[in-house]
């Protein structure tokens, strides 16, 4: 069963991973922030992708839950901020996009560091009490990235209500509902991580949310 899940979720990476890019392809005119965004979400399903062959060739989560949550969580922080900072990226003026990538870079160094104390203690990658250590600055950094993007969100809401005349209420519900199932996927991550039981539903329900 997490093996087939695992493969699944590594086909559904390529293949979104695949379409996102071909889509430059089809852009007349291009935009700079745009393609930044477009290769940050290539590369994180690509990431993705490579982390569940990896997983799938050499067993962590089969052989160990908790040796596949050290691995996830070092994995999917990355994938994570990358997803979130394509989205802020079109959303926030530069000044702010510097300010964001540094924290993310500043929460992930942390977690590295957490592993790397855990694994000297321990000399495995059993390393105890710091795996909630790493998943605490995990669940930070996600509760982060959603609300500052839904901060700029906000923003463009009032400046495109001001600017034009034509109904945006579509528009808005769309981003709404885009960034409400993202939010729903990630808090339920760091659960998942520690439970397979758990992965197993949020699993296929994160495969959705991220093929719509």
């Amino acid at each position: 069963m997490l093996y087939l899940l695992q493969f699944a979720c590594l086909i559904l990476m390529l293949i979104s991973a695949f379409f996102i890019a071909v889509t430059r392809i089809h852009v007349r005119w291009t935009n700079r922030r745009y393609e930044y965004s477009r290769w940050m979400i290539s590369s994180a399903l690509l990431l993705m992708a490579a982390h569940f062959f990896l997983q799938m060739h050499y067993g962590f989560r089969a052989t160990s839950t908790y040796l596949g949550a050290v691995i996830n969580i070092m994995v999917y922080q990355p994938c994570f901020t990358l997803f979130a900072m394509a989205i802020y990226n079109v959303e926030a003026t530069h000044t702010k996009r510097r300010k964001m990538n540094l924290i993310c870079a500043a929460v992930y160094a942390a977690m590295l560091a957490a592993f790397a104390v855990g694994y000297s203690f321990s000399g495995s990658l059993n390393i105890g009490a710091w795996l909630y250590v790493m998943l605490a600055l995990f669940l930070g950094n996600i509760v982060y990235c959603i609300y500052m993007i839904i901060i700029e969100m906000n923003k463009r809401k009032k400046l495109l209500e001001t600017m034009t005349a034509t109904d945006m209420l579509p528009f808005i519900r769309y981003a709404r509902a885009s960034i409400a199932m993202l939010s729903l996927i990630a808090i339920s991550m760091p659960f998942a991580i520690l439970s397979t039981k758990l992965l197993y539903v949020v699993g296929p329900l994160g495969l959705l949310i991220t093929l719509f």
